[in-house]
């Protein structure tokens, strides 16, 4: 049994680490009593899981967390009684219960679609229209990626920017791969935009917003919480 979730960090969360969410999230769990499944062994510890980590510093509203339990609980129930005892700027917004998690694809897995808003500084937030328009014309899109410990690699970026556009509050939005298949950091797209106009500034990580995780299927975005990703196996 598996209660799949939907979370928010909001900016008063921000320069908490993805170690520290997951801390916190074990601790809510328990102080609420809910029925998590924990590992066997001398150290067990609850079997939770989360989507791929924000960056420190950027706030997210559309995470995802697995959690396996023991006893069946509705996805209301958990939602209630988990945020009653989360810390503010932490908390679940939807949540399902699964019954059968034989062959279900791990969050790791399954999320491959990441969307990025952007508040734009400088010459980006003059001409963002026409520049996402020019940077979406071009066949390729070239960035210096730094690697820890490894020399540096060049990136072709372009084929894993699959949407742009302007927001009604001025950010710009970009919809992206992340997982296995191919990831994409937000601050790659500023690199990108600055090739095609130098004066846009660099931009912090809380310039950065993540609005939401998804998963492709077909012509389709959609989240891991429908009843496609969740009867699929």
């Amino acid at each position: 049994m598996l209660i799949r979730a939907k979370y928010a960090r909001d900016y008063n969360l921000r320069y908490i680490s993805h170690l520290e969410i997951m801390d916190t999230f074990r601790k809510g769990i328990r102080r609420a009593g809910l029925p998590g499944a924990y590992s066997q062994g001398f150290n067990p510890t609850l079997n939770l899981s989360l989507s791929q980590p924000l960056p420190v510093g950027m706030a997210g509203g559309g995470e995802f967390l697995d959690i396996e339990i023991t006893k069946p609980i509705t996805g209301e129930g958990f939602k209630a009684r988990l945020n009653s005892f989360l810390p503010e700027g932490l908390k679940i917004l939807d949540s399902r219960y699964i019954p059968d998690q034989n062959g279900l694809k791990s969050l790791q897995a399954l999320l491959n679609r990441a969307e990025y808003h952007i508040s734009p500084r400088g010459k980006l937030k003059e001409n963002s229209k026409e520049l996402i328009i020019e940077l979406m014309e071009e066949d390729k899109v070239i960035v210096v990626r730094k690697r820890r410990n490894k020399s540096d690699r060049e990136y072709d970026i372009r084929p894993l920017i699959f949407d742009a556009k302007i927001l009604g509050n001025d950010k710009i939005s970009f919809l992206v791969s992340t997982g296995s298949s191919g990831n994409v950091r937000p601050e790659e797209i500023i690199k990108a935009l600055q090739k095609l106009e130098p004066e846009i500034p660099d931009h912090s990580v809380i310039d950065f917003y993540r609005s939401g995780l998804f998963v492709e299927k077909g012509d389709k975005i959609i989240s891991p919480l429908t009843d496609q990703v969740l009867e699929e196996r």
